[in-house]
């Protein structure tokens, strides 16, 4: 029988709701046709003597990397892969959508996944499969007896439940992702030979995480180091300085970034260790934010909340078809949410707006296009609280604010973004994404600094900050994807290029006016801004570009071998100073930084991994000695990671793994030569040696029908070899255990729910030093002297009430903090660097779903 034609088929996207929708002839024959879809593995058309039969296509293992594209393209490519025929009425797979499918799966499983919903069977007939509606149910079901000339084949395959494996978590109702993007293409969990931990959409919610600070506070392994108006954080002891968005190229963190509104984001993965394959080379890990999609089905969700502290939200969110094929999709939100400070009268205003449109522009090729929009602004900020000059708390209360009441931080963040995924021949597929980001910063403030002597209560000062930040990034990531056949297995290939361009404008002064009393804070007039010439300005431009690359083989079955990594084809960055004279220009490239790991499937839901990843930063801005310097070169390491990776039900994932980080050849100021500004300054020489090694466990998902978890425990041991190995993250609590549950009642409590966590660690500390106390001048202004500030272990408790009042509305309250405890969140210097963690706070909330 010959087949028609790709013309004769109308396979645009017409929705997601399920509904079967009328066909539209493409001819006046196409109501009648009976479509074949035939294609078989390799170049040739081989006969049905040589085909499978559709029995055993069935039962047959292949390995998938599929994306979500039109059914009858799906289709297409199933019968590619296991050389088998498939056929089905055009009219049935007309405007209907197959999600992603990847890893190993038998034709069936496949089939089964691709046609979930749809109220489509997939029948083995002889020598061929075919695609029809599902009979209605009967009480009695009979196998009916094979026809003439056709093999005994194999049951319908009955499709139960939706079976969606995507990287988006929306409406899942689960803390476990079926898939993540924390490099280039979506994969489950268990093909990524690291540890990985992703806040799905559903928990973001359960526990109001309204901003990446509150995610990242209860994500697996990491440490919260609050400073100077922003967050830092660290995994296993090593900065996360690097962002990726739907797996798009590599951005560096920037200030501000802590008060990202996760309202514009499906959610969140965390990557621990280096990234050494797609460009991500610091030791701490990648940060994947993964953006909210449009959806074909029309809905509306409204958010409104309120809580203790003045804790005002709101938020919108809808989207849907833009026409009546759905070809064309769009969403919006939009955020405004206000609330005050611990520390009084510092008070936070953010407003959001974000929007994205999607289009199919072919059945094989759709473009995504938005742009979102963050402004934050925050009157009478606080800085951080001083301790007394021999190091001792001086044990203010927590609503003690060391700022001007005048003070005000106006952040501005504009994101614009595109992307395309193009569906090649023979399974391959481009994807190729463009992001520019602008950031405007200013600064107006006043704040007490240095430490006060315990008998004299003197010593601290006002000190004048301003500042004027201008921030322009532009990212293009392309790549493509996609795979072959080789010894009786399917090996899946990236090969890709990225680029970013970025300029850093500043200008900055930062004046001591004054002694201060810190229990009689009168503070200075405002001076106006900006009060004078800028004392300090820069602006550095900095352009890097490479060439990554990974090939996944499998050259037994059940076994996977992950290679590749990044070169660097360029790393180009001038700083200019405040008058435009050049202080440093650094150019340095071809390097590669490589990765390699192995999975191995030992059972249907247990896999065993084992990888290694380098580490690199450039340090070019360094100079080593003799003068004038030459550029320094990177600090280099690798990361090694054992571990196993499982299924231990249904919607229940559990991980295990063994670290261990070498970091190598940070820079050391070298005694020798007098410290200069001049071209970054000189000298400097190679030093440093930092490991890091520890145990991550993890189990996120459901133990219960009607009760869902994300526990996971950190163990770290750190040590500087060079300092006589002594701990260098010294805020990385040794044991950190993270634990957040939400179970649903059935029965008379039907529609009740109730959740409860906790965030514990040992103690941590903060090595420095003070002046010693000198007895002829009666002040701190001796020796100076090392001292170690000490921060105890503690446990802060989390809680939640819900009620869904109906299936589109729900009211919770949350409860941080639960039992009110005092403690010190970030422990920093004698002078400042010191903050309390937030006081027990509560919120109400009500959803609503249209």
């Amino acid at each position: 029988m010959s087949c028609p034609q790709k013309s004769d088929f109308d396979l645009s996207r017409n929705g997601s709701d399920g509904e079967e929708h009328p066909a539209r002839p493409a001819s006046s024959l196409h109501a009648i046709m009976l479509a074949c879809v035939v294609a078989m593995a390799g170049a040739g058309l081989p006969s049905m003597a040589q085909a499978q039969s559709g029995r055993e296509a069935m039962s047959a293992s292949r390995q998938l990397s599929l994306p979500a594209q039109p059914l009858g393209q799906t289709l297409n490519m199933l019968a590619r892969t296991w050389g088998v025929s498939i056929s089905v009425d055009s009219a049935l797979v007309e405007g209907r959508t197959a999600p992603a499918q990847q890893g190993a799966s038998t034709l069936g499983e496949a089939l089964q996944k691709a046609l979930a919903g749809t109220g489509l069977v997939a029948v083995p007939t002889g020598a061929s499969v075919t695609v029809q509606r599902a009979p209605a149910p009967t009480s009695e079901r009979v196998r009916p007896a094979p026809a003439a000339g056709q093999v005994d084949s194999l049951e319908e395959v009955r499709v139960t439940e939706a079976a969606m494996p995507s990287v988006y978590s929306e409406g899942k109702r689960s803390y476990t992702p079926q898939s993540v993007e924390v490099g280039k293409a979506a994969q489950s969990l268990r093909e990524i030979p690291q540890s990985v931990t992703v806040v799905t959409r559903q928990r973001m919610d359960d526990q109001a995480m309204r901003t990446l600070d509150e995610v990242m506070n209860y994500t697996t392994g990491v440490t919260r180091e609050e400073n100077w108006l922003d967050t830092t954080y660290q995994s296993r002891g090593l900065n996360i300085t690097n962002f990726r968005y739907d797996g798009s190229a590599t951005t560096s963190v920037r200030s501000g970034a802590r008060s990202q509104d996760m309202a514009q984001f499906d959610s969140v993965a965390l990557l621990r260790g280096p990234d050494g394959l797609f460009g991500a080379g610091e030791a701490g890990g990648v940060i994947n934010f993964t953006y909210k999609r449009p959806q074909a089905e029309r809905k509306t969700k409204v958010l409104v909340s309120a809580g203790t502290m003045n804790n005002y939200r709101a938020e919108l969110d809808t989207t849907g078809a833009l026409n009546e094929s759905g070809s064309l999709r769009g969403r919006a939100v939009v955020v405004t949410h206000n609330r005050d400070d611990m520390a009084e009268p510092s008070r936070q205003k953010r407003r959001l707006l974000y929007g994205t449109v999607e289009m199919d522009l072919a059945p094989e090729t759709v473009v995504t296009l938005g742009a979102s929009y963050q402004n934050d602004k925050n009157p009478g900020f606080n800085s951080s609280l001083p301790r007394y000059a021999d190091g001792s708390d001086i044990g203010f209360a927590r609503d003690t604010n060391m700022g001007a009441p005048w003070n005000w931080l106006n952040r501005e963040n504009t994101t614009l973004f595109a992307k395309l995924d193009h569906q090649l021949a023979a399974g391959w597929k481009l994807k190729a994404q463009v992001r520019h980001t602008r950031f405007n910063e200013g600064i107006n403030a006043a704040e007490i600094e240095n430490a006060p002597s315990p008998t004299t209560g003197s010593g601290a000062d006002w000190w004048i900050n301003q500042v004027k930040t201008k921030s322009r990034e532009t990212g293009v990531d392309v790549n493509v994807q996609g795979g072959f056949d080789a010894l009786g297995q399917r090996h899946d290939v990236i090969l890709g290029f990225d680029t970013q361009h970025s300029n850093d404008y500043s200008r900055s002064l930062w004046p001591r006016i004054g002694s201060a009393d810190v229990f009689n804070r009168t503070p200075p007039a405002d001076p106006g801004y900006p009060m004078a010439d800028w004392a300090y300005g820069s602006q550095t431009v900095t352009q890097r570009s490479g060439l990554y690359g990974s090939l996944r083989m499998r050259p037994v079955e059940n076994v996977a071998v992950v290679l590749g990594g990044r070169y660097t084809l360029q790393e180009r960055s001038t700083q200019h100073d405040k008058s435009g004279t050049l202080n440093s220009k650094v150019v340095e490239g071809n390097v590669f930084v490589p990765y390699a790991g192995v999975i191995w499937d030992v059972s249907r839901d247990f896999s065993v991994y084992a990888s290694t990843a380098e580490i690199f930063k450039s340090q070019a801005d360094k100079l080593s000695a003799p003068l004038p310097g030459t550029p320094l070169d990177p600090v280099r390491g690798r990361t090694y990671e054992l571990g196993v990776k499982g299924e231990l039900a249904q919607g229940l994932a559990g991980s295990a793994a063994i670290f261990r980080t070498e970091k190598k050849g940070a820079a050391a100021m070298d005694p020798a030569y007098p410290s200069t500004e001049w071209r970054g300054g000189c000298c400097w020489f190679r030093d440093g040696y930092q490991l890091s090694q520890g145990i991550d466990l993890e189990l996120t998902g459901q133990v219960a029908p009607d009760l869902q978890v994300a526990m996971g425990y950190t163990f770290n041991d750190n040590v500087d070899k060079r300092a006589g190995d002594e701990r260098f993250a010294t805020i990385t609590p040794r044991h950190l255990f993270k634990a957040w549950g939400n179970y649903r009642f059935s029965g008379d409590l039907r529609g009740w729910s109730a959740g409860a966590g906790v965030t514990m660690q040992s103690g941590t500390f903060r090595k420095s030093g003070i002046n010693a106390y000198n007895p002829d001048s009666g002040q701190y202004d001796g020796a100076w002297t090392a001292y170690q500030f000490n921060a105890p272990g503690h446990a802060i408790w989390s809680a939640r009430v819900g009620y869904e009042i109906n299936k589109d509305w729900s009211v919770a309250m949350n409860i941080s903090n639960l039992f009110d405890k005092t403690y010190y969140s970030t422990v920093g210097y004698a002078g400042y660097g010191n903050f309390y963690g937030e006081k027990r706070a509560v919120v109400f909330t009500l959803q609503g779903n249209f």
